[in-house]
């Protein structure tokens, strides 16, 4: 940050409206329980809503709250009701709040709050689901995390990953987490794809990889794609993305074979139009 004004603000600005490079909407420094790292912006349930409110201020389109505890945690940092004003406030705004929540008493929370999306949502139940549904929350998926997680066993010797008790704790909240998209699509939940590319283990570009894994979970195909296109469109507000129509910008990305019955053709990437102009 400069001057406190996120990094990830000045990259937007700097791409912005140029041939070739991706849309971007920015949700700035993470919100989390005062007793995370000073680079966070930390507060408690009172000045939650004023620590939303200053990130839009800032300059992002969105905020994102962090809803695991410190220290390992597993009960919610925040009350419903902290967050639920938080978010009311920055959607008077015309944004939106995006919340990371790795267990099942934070997507609780966040839930019964109405904010636009759990992120990642490794833990779910019915009751949760069910409250997602009726408060229009999308879960954005990020399965891939696991996967490139149980690749590490190869290129690392750190014991969270290569130990028998941190294989099977990989292996156990991998589990989870699919059980999850399975309870979100029973339920009617949106489902969108995410990385956690920045934050986690997954590269850059590999989103393919979170279609493939969407479908190992229980989605069809079209289903999967519809979460890497229009659901994530439809969460940030932009109505054109995963839409073939007359009016929409021609954004297309052409493939070698048939996405709709192989999610794997996603990576068999042939050209890339953006606004009817081919960019790769």
């Amino acid at each position: 940050m400069a001057d406190g004004r996120p990094l990830s603000v000045d990259v937007r600005d700097e791409l912005s409206g140029k041939a070739g490079n991706p849309y971007i909407r920015v949700a700035g420094t993470w919100i989390g329980k005062t007793g995370y790292p000073d680079m966070w912006v930390t507060t408690d349930d009172d000045g939650l809503k004023n620590a939303a409110l200053a990130q839009l201020h800032l300059g992002t389109d969105l905020v994102k709250i962090y809803m695991d505890a410190p220290g390992g945690m597993k009960d919610s940092p925040f009350t419903v009701a902290s967050v639920k004003a938080a978010t009311d406030a920055v959607h008077a705004r015309g944004a939106r709040v995006a919340c990371h929540s790795g267990y099942l008493d934070g997507a609780r929370v966040a839930a019964l709050a109405g904010v636009d999306s759990i992120e990642h949502g490794f833990e779910l139940d019915d009751d949760i689901a069910r409250t997602m549904k009726k408060n229009n929350v999308t879960l954005t998926s990020t399965l891939s995390v696991f996967a490139s997680w149980e690749t590490f066993t190869r290129t690392t010797a750190i014991e969270r990953f290569t130990s028998e008790d941190g294989r099977q704790r990989i292996a156990k909240r991998k589990e989870a987490a699919y059980a999850s998209i399975a309870t979100a699509k029973r339920a009617g939940v949106r489902i969108a794809t995410g990385s956690d590319f920045g934050g986690g283990s997954v590269r850059a570009g590999h989103l393919a990889w979170e279609v493939e894994l969407l479908v190992a979970a229980g989605l069809t195909p079209r289903e999967a794609l519809v979460a890497a296109t229009r659901a994530g469109g439809e969460l940030l507000g932009d109505d054109h993305a995963g839409r073939i129509e007359t009016g929409m910008p021609a954004d297309l990305v052409l493939v070698h074979g048939d996405p709709l019955s192989d999610a794997r053709a996603l990576w068999r990437v042939w050209a890339v139009f953006q606004r009817g102009t081919r960019v790769v």
